[in-house]
C-alpha cells in the first residue's frame, strides 16, 4: 500500500489559520460567479438580444474548463508552484469578469464565462495543494473539510453580490465589483510562500502513474463528484420545485436560500472536520451521512408536506452534503505519495467533478416528478457510498 505525505504544519497557528481563510476566500469568490450571472440570466438574453438557450449554455460553458483540463492545471501547478497558479487564476478570473462587464453579444458572454471558469478550475487545483503543501496533522484535516464547502456557499455569495445591483440595467456592474475583489485578492497572493515545504515521503512511484497502479484516487474522485453532482441538481431545480408545490415566489427566495446554504455548509464542514479528528472511521462517517441525506432529501421533495417542512430538509440535507464533501476532501492527503504529485491528484479529482457536474443540470431539469427526482439522488447518494476508499485519515 501507498504511503502517504506525512508533515507537520509548515507554519504558525496564526499564519495556518490566515492561509486557510484565504483559500477558502479565493475558490468562494471565483463560484461566486455562478451565482451573479443565474441571478441576471434573463436579464442577460434580453438586453443582449440573444436566445435564453444561448444565455444558459454560457453558465454550462463555466464548467468546461475544469471539466477537461484540471489534470493538465495540476500538473503545471506542481511545474511553476501554489503561488503563481493562484495567480493566473485570479488573472483569468479578472479578465473573465472584465469580458462579462463590458459584453456587446454572445461571444464576449462565451469568452467571459470559459475565462472564469478556468480560472476556478486552477483554484480547485491550488487551493487544496496549498493546504495540503503547508498544513499539516489536525489543522490540515480540519481546514481540507471545511474547504470542501465552497460550491454552495459560492453560489449563494453570488446571489448575494447580485442584491444591490438587480433594479434597472446594473447588471453589469455586480461583475465589475467581483473583478474588483479579485484584484484585492491577488495581490494578497504576494504574502504566500515561495517554496515547497519539505516533507517525510516514505514510498517511491506516483505522478500520472498513480491513476493507473491506485484506485483509490479514482473511488475517491467518485465519492465527492456524485454528492457534489446531486447538490448542482437540486440547487437548480429547487427554487423552481418548490414554488409550484407551494405557491411560493421565487423572487423571495434568494436571500432566504442563500442564507441557509451558507449557514448549513460551513457548519457541516466544520463538524466533519471535527469529527475526522476524533479518529472516526472515514467510510462510517461518509455512509452514514449518506443515509442521512438520503431521508433529507425524500421529506425535501415529497409534495404532501409544508414549505416550512421542506426548508428544514433542505438544510438538514446541505449539512449532510457539506460533511460528505468535507470528509472526501479530508483523505486527499491519503491519497500523495509524493509532494510533486499533489497538483495532478487534486486535478483529477476536480476534473472528474467537473465532468459529472456537467451533466446535473440538463438531467435534473429534464425531470418532472418528485419520486424521480429523488431516485435519480438516492442512485448517485448510494454508488458514492460504495466508493468510497478504504484509507483513513492520519492526523497524528
Amino acid at each position: 500500500m501507498m504511503d502517504t505525505i506525512s508533515a507537520p504544519s509548515a507554519l504558525g497557528r496564526s499564519a495556518s489559520l490566515a492561509l486557510v481563510l484565504y483559500c477558502y476566500a479565493m475558490i468562494v469568490a471565483s463560484m461566486a460567479d455562478i451565482g451573479i450571472f443565474v441571478s441576471f440570466l434573463p436579464r442577460v438574453a434580453h438586453e443582449l438580444a440573444i436566445a435564453s438557450t444561448q444565455a444558459g449554455f454560457a453558465l454550462s460553458l463555466f464548467s468546461v474548463p475544469s471539466a477537461l483540463a484540471c489534470v493538465p492545471i495540476g500538473r503545471l501547478v506542481d511545474r511553476i508552484g501554489i503561488r503563481a497558479g493562484m495567480v493566473m487564476a485570479g488573472l483569468l478570473v479578472i479578465v473573465g469578469d472584465v469580458c462579462l462587464g463590458w459584453a456587446s453579444g454572445w461571444v464576449s458572454i462565451y469568452a467571459g464565462m470559459c475565462l472564469t471558469g478556468a480560472g476556478f478550475g486552477c483554484l480547485t487545483v491550488t487551493c487544496p495543494s496549498a493546504l495540503v503543501s503547508w498544513l499539516g496533522g489536525d489543522i490540515r484535516t480540519r481546514a481540507l473539510s471545511f474547504w470542501s464547502t465552497y460550491g454552495p456557499v459560492g453560489y449563494a455569495c453570488g446571489l448575494l453580490l447580485a442584491v444591490p445591483f438587480s433594479v434597472g440595467a446594473l447588471w453589469r456592474h455586480a461583475f465589475l465589483l467581483h473583478a474588483l475583489i479579485f484584484t484585492v485578492l491577488v495581490c494578497c497572493a504576494a504574502l504566500l510562500p515561495l517554496r515547497k515545504v519539505r516533507v517525510a515521503v516514505k514510498a517511491v512511484g506516483g505522478g500520472m502513474s498513480l491513476l493507473f497502479h491506485d484506485m483509490a484516487v479514482i473511488r475517491l474522485a467518485m465519492a465527492l463528484a456524485l454528492p457534489n453532482a446531486v447538490a448542482y441538481g437540486v440547487s437548480v431545480i429547487i427554487p423552481s420545485y418548490l414554488g409550484r408545490i407551494y405557491g411560493v415566489e421565487l423572487g423571495m427566495s434568494n436571500s432566504g436560500i442563500a442564507a441557509a446554504k451558507i449557514f448549513a455548509m460551513l457548519l457541516g464542514g466544520v463538524l466533519t472536520g471535527y469529527v475526522l479528528t476524533r479518529q472516526i472511521r472515514f467510510r462510517t462517517l461518509y455512509r452514514s451521512l449518506a443515509c442521512f441525506g438520503l431521508g433529507s432529501l425524500f421529506v425535501l421533495f415529497f409534495p404532501n408536506g409544508t414549505f416550512t417542512l421542506s426548508l428544514m430538509a433542505l438544510i438538514c440535507w446541505l449539512l449532510a452534503f457539506g460533511g460528505m464533501a468535507g470528509a472526501a476532501t479530508a483523505q486527499l492527503p491519503t491519497l500523495v505519495a509524493k509532494q510533486e504529485d499533489i497538483g495532478v491528484v487534486s486535478g483529477l479529482v476536480g476534473q472528474l467533478t467537473s465532468l459529472i457536474c456537467l451533466t446535473a443540470p440538463p438531467v435534473y431539469l429534464a425531470l418532472t416528478h418528485w419520486s424521480a427526482y429523488w431516485g435519480l439522488s438516492c442512485a448517485a447518494l448510494l454508488i458514492a457510498a460504495l466508493s468510497v476508499p478504504y484509507r483513513e485519515v492520519n492526523t497524528a
